[in-house]
C-alpha cells in the first residue's frame, strides 16, 4: 500500500497529459478504453510525503519518503517513565515492541500500547 500526501496542481492541457500517460502505461487502455480515459485528471505534486506499507509481510513493514519536503517524525515512543510492566508489548498487534523500544518501521500507529500504558509512559508523536 502507498499513501501520498501533499498539495497538487491540476495541469493545463489535460488531453495532452492523459494521452502521454497512456502512451507510457499501455495497460491502462484496458481499464479506461477509448474516450473513457478523459474522466481522469492529470496533476503535478511538487512536495509531499510518501508512505510505503508492505502489508503482505508479518509483521508489516513501513517506510516514509519525502518529495521536496522534510519528513516530520511520527509514531509512538516509550519514555523513561516506563515501569517495564510489559502491557505495551502484550497489546501490540504487530509485536513491534522489544526491550521497551518501538520499532517504527513495523508499527501501525494504532495506539493500543498508548491506551494500555498504566503510567502514560508512551508518547504520541503522530502529527
Amino acid at each position: 500500500m502507498v499513501r501520498l500526501n501533499g498539495p497538487v496542481k491540476r495541469l493545463e492541457n489535460q488531453k495532452y497529459w492523459i494521452d502521454r500517460i497512456f502512451k507510457h502505461n499501455s495497460l491502462m487502455n484496458y481499464v479506461y478504453p477509448n474516450e473513457s480515459r478523459y474522466i481522469l485528471e492529470a496533476f503535478c505534486l511538487e512536495e509531499g510525503e510518501l508512505e510505503f506499507f508492505d502489508l503482505g509481510k508479518e509483521p508489516i513493514y513501513r517506510e516514509s519518503f519525502s518529495v521536496n519536503k522534510e519528513i516530520k517524525p511520527k509514531g509512538f515512543i516509550i519514555s523513561n517513565q516506563c515501569i517495564q510492566c510489559g502491557l505495551c508489548q502484550k497489546n501490540c498487534p504487530q509485536q513491534c515492541i522489544s526491550n521497551y523500544q518501538i520499532q517504527q518501521e513495523r508499527c501501525l500507529y494504532c495506539g493500543l500500547c498508548y491506551e494500555k500504558c498504566p503510567v502514560q509512559a508512551i508518547e504520541n508523536k503522530v502529527l
